[in-house]
């Protein structure tokens, strides 16, 4: 061998690591791993599970129309997903109960839904001022229905969106905002 080639020899082998676990350090496998990590936790993040307002409440029910006026019972309520009556109720505020079955179809169109029950006339106002505070959507709507619900505890306000559900005793507008940003427009269907 020549001098030279054993120069290089000797420069190769010097970079090369003395530890044997910088050898089996699967490399590939790691990376393959965070590339894979940084993709769930952005997935995660545009569905809503990360940074989204209110608690996640697993549940299905999309396209899953019943004709209106046959009886259908819910895992909690209010409800957050579920089989629904084939139409939606009208967006805005009811001073009448306004029937589960309607309720969810106006969340599977990506609604949220402000059920309180025997809330103070003040905060029954800044729910109402929420319709005039956000900006109309495409079918010009703003996808908040508002409704007298006794299936909670008096004072109550329980915000819901598609799988999502918020609870609160009083009106708290960083709450309320926080949720329907997070979630309005945010669900199944693209219709009004």
């Amino acid at each position: 061998m020549t001098k030279r080639g054993r120069a290089e020899r000797t420069r190769a082998t010097k970079r090369r690591s003395n530890y044997a676990w910088h050898r089996r350090v699967p490399w590939p496998a790691i990376v393959a791993a965070a590339v894979v990590l940084v993709a769930a936790l952005l997935i995660a993040r545009q569905v809503g599970l990360i940074g989204a307002a209110g608690r996640y409440v697993a549940g299905g029910g999309v396209g899953d129309h019943r004709p209106v006026g046959q009886p259908i019972a819910y895992a909690s309520y209010p409800p957050t997903s579920g089989t629904h009556w084939e139409t939606p109720a009208s967006w805005g505020l009811h001073t009448d109960p306004v029937a589960d079955e309607y309720a969810v179809h106006n969340l599977e169109h990506g609604g949220v839904v402000a059920s309180y029950n025997n809330v103070s006339a003040t905060d029954l106002a800044r729910l109402q001022g929420l319709l005039t505070s956000y900006a109309r959507d495409k079918f010009g709507e703003v996808k908040l229905l508002i409704r007298p619900y006794d299936k909670i505890a008096p004072g109550t306000i329980v915000l819901t969106a598609w799988n999502w559900i918020d609870d609160m005793s009083a009106y708290d507008d960083s709450r309320v905002r926080a949720f329907m940003d997070s979630h309005i427009d945010r669900c199944c269907e693209d219709v009004p």
